[in-house]
């Protein structure tokens, strides 16, 4: 079984399926019509995007890396935060959740590995019942990232498009296998203009 972009999984799923929440994002940030993919348009920062629900302790956010640009420093930030993105204005939003975001709020992230997520690579990411905050990139080793993510109040996923990572999709965490390879090429086209 491959996976399921996350429009594909809206059928099966016992939650709502993740999605990035429409408003609260950063400034640099465009989403596509089903809120699937978000695309950082320019600069290295500003790309800063939410699930758009809790996520449970133990519960994987899945993704992949659908851009991978050169020329910047650093990548992918992921994490979880307290803030209720139904509840920000995305204006206020700093540049970066490194660590800006997490100075300002409870939210707790951190980058993967450099060169941990170019195109093509799944990411899960993911805070467990210890308030530890592990990644797995592919089929490798589980990464710690982080230590400490507070428990007792809901989670949202964060992530920061930033760097060298231009674009990412929402994957369905459940299926077993992700397709190795992209299920259309990516450029600005394949997203809808915002309106």
């Amino acid at each position: 079984m491959g996976a399921q972009l996350c429009s594909q999984a809206d059928a099966k799923a016992p939650r709502e399926t993740l999605r990035f929440h429409a408003e609260a994002k950063g400034a640099q940030v465009r989403l596509d019509a089903g809120r699937c993919t978000a695309h950082r348009r320019a600069t290295f920062h500003d790309g800063i995007v939410f699930s758009q629900r809790p996520v449970a302790p133990g519960e994987r956010v899945a993704l992949r890396v659908l851009w991978h640009e050169t020329g910047w420093w650093g990548g992918l930030r992921v994490g979880f935060t307290r803030l209720d993105p139904a509840r920000l204005s995305a204006p206020s939003l700093p540049p970066f959740v490194c660590p800006d975001l997490e100075q300002q709020s409870p939210t707790w992230a951190a980058m993967l590995p450099e060169g941990g997520a170019l195109s093509g690579d799944v990411v899960r990411f993911w805070v467990n019942r210890g308030g530890r905050l592990y990644a797995r990139v592919n089929a490798g080793p589980r990464l710690l990232l982080r230590k400490g993510v507070l428990l007792g109040a809901p989670l949202w996923a964060v992530m920061d498009v930033y760097g060298t990572t231009k674009a990412i999709e929402l994957l369905d965490p459940r299926a077993s296998v992700f397709p190795s390879t992209m299920p259309w090429p990516f450029s600005d086209e394949t997203l809808q203009p915002e309106g």
